[in-house]
């Protein structure tokens, strides 16, 4: 199978899911716009928001080897499985995030700048979010056993249960003020759990009881070290929120709302080409076939550095036009713009640089070296902290994204010098895709002192003609063989 090929199905699904997933946080800020109270739930989104990528990297990725190996030996023992790793994953969530709930009132007001009123809500928002903070890893595993058995389009879809959810629950609660808002998350994360439960269903694994099965006790020895290092690598999202609420009011909301719009490409990337090159480097492992499971890595590999970098220079070129027509509109302040775009356009970098990172990690622990994914993650938490020292106090949000920036890029390099088992060297990078990269960057410096602030300005079109046209050619390229 091949995975680029495979992932360019996935793209419009996850379109489509990711689309409704963003008008969430576009919907808030024109409902609630930029004030203490979003920064109260936004910070106590964050744990929720670290959990979730930790059970997207880790619980749900360990799971992913073992149900491939199970389903191509025992399939009918993968319900029982499954089931039985969502709850011990649900578990273990529900645990941390009940520790932070705990702890929270004594740390906020050492933390952070909140006045009262708004370190109590942050405080409530973060009880009332315990469900979510369950559900995300029982999510990531149950999605796991959705993409081993083939039905990517329709786990894909997954998201849209939950923003329809969402959206819906907390229109309807909106008078009750802010707890409107984690009421909206909770049960939107039990729609999208619903859908993937039917998915699952629909592709021949029958729900089943939760039962504690032999295969947890390989998972548990492998999500050790994989877990503490995704754990810190996704820490990192609480660490920035944290050093985000010593700045003026309204920074943790826009932090937010400029890593909603970081997000794009990389979740459409990582729920389309991710999904398919893991779970095809899953199921070559599991036959012993190491030159397929190479092949695939650089392949896609080369995908992302074809597709990605036009998209990620159109970004930076026209990050203000991006932030004001997607929040500048209801209860959204004009006077937000300009550091929203700033902060998104001071991680784009960092963007490409998590889209190779998340494939290399990835093939790390196809191959089982999980004591590399610990460092990894141990590295990147202390080398984002340290930066954010250093650069917080003087660029403000500009500072906490490039440091992100910064401590991913140097992270993924490592990760593909490292990426080799013995004899081999590290997987092959491709001379067109590296030309494209070095195109779009250069293009992208070359007229970043440049403000473009309306969508009609012709500045804005005319430099997306060679950003499109290159894009074009990484396509053609991307269609024939390396």
């Amino acid at each position: 199978m091949s995975v680029g090929r495979t992932a360019l199905w996935l793209v419009p699904f996850a379109l489509l899911a990711r689309g409704a997933g963003f008008v969430v946080p576009l919907v808030i800020a024109g409902w609630y716009g930029v004030r203490p109270e979003t920064d109260a739930f936004f910070f106590a989104l964050s744990v929720p928001s670290f959990l979730l990528v930790l059970a997207s990297n880790a619980m749900g990725t360990v799971a992913v080897p073992h149900l491939a190996l199970l389903k191509h030996r025992e399939p009918h023992r993968l319900a029982s499985v499954v089931a039985g790793a969502a709850a011990a994953a649900a578990a273990v969530s529900l645990s941390t995030g009940a520790v932070f709930a705990l702890a929270l009132p004594s740390v906020l007001p050492r933390l952070s700048s909140f006045d009262a009123h708004t370190a109590a809500l942050a405080v409530r928002h973060t009880w009332l979010l315990l469900p979510f903070v369950g559900l995300v890893a029982a999510l990531a595993v149950v999605r796991a056993g959705c993409e081993v058995s083939g039905a990517f389009k329709l786990a894909s879809l997954s998201p849209v249960a939950r923003a329809c959810t969402n959206l819906l629950a907390v229109g309807l609660t909106f008078g009750i003020g802010p707890d409107a808002l984690p009421l909206g998350m909770v049960l939107g994360a039990l729609a999208e759990f619903a859908w993937l439960a039917g998915v699952l269903h629909h592709a021949g694994v029958s729900p089943s009881w939760p039962v504690w099965p032999r295969e947890l006790g390989a998972a548990a020895t492998a999500v050790g070290p994989v877990l503490v290092g995704e754990a810190m690598v996704a820490l990192n999202l609480v660490v920035d929120k944290g050093f985000a609420t010593a700045l003026p009011s309204g920074s943790v909301t826009l932090l937010e709302y400029a890593d909603r719009a970081r997000v794009i490409p990389q979740s459409l990337l990582e729920s389309s080409l991710l999904v398919v090159a893991f779970n095809t480097w899953a199921a070559a492992r599991a036959r012993g076939d190491r030159e397929e499971q190479r092949r695939g890595v650089a392949e896609a590999l080369r995908w992302v550095f074809l597709l990605a970098p036009p998209v990620l220079a159109g970004m930076v070129i026209g990050r203000e036009v991006i932030i004001a027509v997607l929040f500048g509109h209801g209860a959204f302040p004009a006077s937000g713009v300009r550091p929203c775009a700033d902060a998104l356009g001071a991680s784009v970098p960092g963007i490409f640089a998590s889209l190779v990172g998340a494939l290399l990690v990835k093939a790390h622990i196809i191959d089982g070296r999980y004591r590399l994914v610990l460092a990894l993650g141990a590295g990147s938490m202390l080398t984002n902290a340290a930066l954010n020292v250093v650069l917080a106090p003087g660029f403000q949000l500009v500072g906490l994204a490039f440091s992100t920036s910064i401590t991913t890029a140097l992270v993924s390099l490592v990760s593909w010098i490292l990426l080799r088992a013995p004899g081999e060297s590290p997987p092959r990078l491709a001379r067109d895709g590296l030309a494209v990269l070095a195109g779009s960057t250069a293009f992208a410096l070359a007229l970043l002192p440049v403000r473009i602030t309306d969508l009609t300005d012709a500045r804005l079109w005319a430099a997306a003609l060679p950003l499109v046209a290159l894009l074009a050619l990484g396509a053609r390229l991307a269609r024939r063989p390396a």
